[in-house]
């Protein structure tokens, strides 16, 4: 049995940056709270919580401690009475996901009305509404009241869904004057989307490794299901009790959320199963 292990795995820039910041503080003795998953990996979380993590809602009479925005991004309202609150706040907004921010942002002063094609009530997508209130977000295609549209994307949707969302959108308000498509997603997940679809059109099972409630893993297990066998793990011990039996090649791909130690040990186990 042929064991790939997929060219780019791991954790990605942005992700990397919150975690060492979390833990470079947590180091340093301070006080760190946030108000949900910092990334999208129980583990991970885990691990930070038994390093001294806090992730509770936030108290209006505490004055110590730091604050840690997650790399979603947060309402800037919110901030606002955050800051109040704590004596600091640090900011781990991944880039590109305050880069979808500003642009949507833009399109609306410009006069578009925006639309996101991501899913309600995602962190992203929440941090989102609370930069563009008016901004619509939705899977689906849906029939818009402006004559001027900006399209965009949660960072980490498929380009493949989204192109379709896009012409869904266009069918549905055929009248409108303009659309202005801006493509938001992230270029790391879609060069893992990318390898993801080349790997299952030439292997017999995907090993997709990654948290289920991350939305980038959850989209790799998609496309990698359209073409072959593909089972999604969040741990390394999971992979004991996949069946490989007649796969005479195995490829193992993650999430943007997955620490490295975590892909790596699950290709290792496959090494010695091959």
């Amino acid at each position: 049995m042929k064991v790939v292990l997929s060219e780019d795995y791991g954790f990605c820039f942005g992700v990397k940056a919150a975690i060492d910041k979390v833990e470079e503080l947590l180091s340093q003795g301070y006080d760190v709270l946030t108000d949900g998953d910092i990334v999208h990996n129980k583990r991970v979380m885990q691990r930070l919580r038994d390093r001294g993590l806090k992730v509770e809602d936030v108290a209006d009479d505490r004055k110590e401690g730091v604050f840690a925005i997650r790399a979603h991004g947060m309402d800037p309202e919110r901030i606002k009475r955050i800051s109040q609150v704590f004596e600091k706040v640090v900011d781990l907004t991944c880039p590109i996901v305050k880069s979808l921010f500003e642009k949507a942002r833009r399109c609306r002063d410009e006069g578009y009305e925006v639309v996101v094609f991501g899913k309600d009530g995602h962190a992203e997508m929440r941090a989102l509404k609370g930069h563009v209130p008016d901004a619509v977000v939705t899977l689906e295609p849906v029939k818009l009241e402006k004559d001027r549209v900006c399209i965009l994307s949660q960072t980490t949707s498929s380009w493949k869904e989204f192109s379709e969302f896009i012409d869904g959108l266009m069918q549905v308000n055929f009248a409108t004057k303009e659309f202005l498509v801006v493509n938001t997603i992230c270029p790391v997940t879609y060069g893992r989307e990318e390898e993801t679809d080349r790997l299952s059109r030439s292997c017999d099972l995907i090993v997709v490794v990654g948290g289920k409630h991350s939305a980038n893993t959850g989209k790799l297990y998609r496309i990698a299901s359209r073409n072959t066998r593909a089972v999604w793990i969040e741990s390394p011990e999971e992979i004991d009790d996949v069946k490989l039996e007649g796969a005479k090649c195995v490829a193992v791909v993650s999430g943007t959320s997955t620490p490295k130690e975590d892909v790596v040990a699950v290709y290792e186990k496959l090494l010695r199963r091959g």
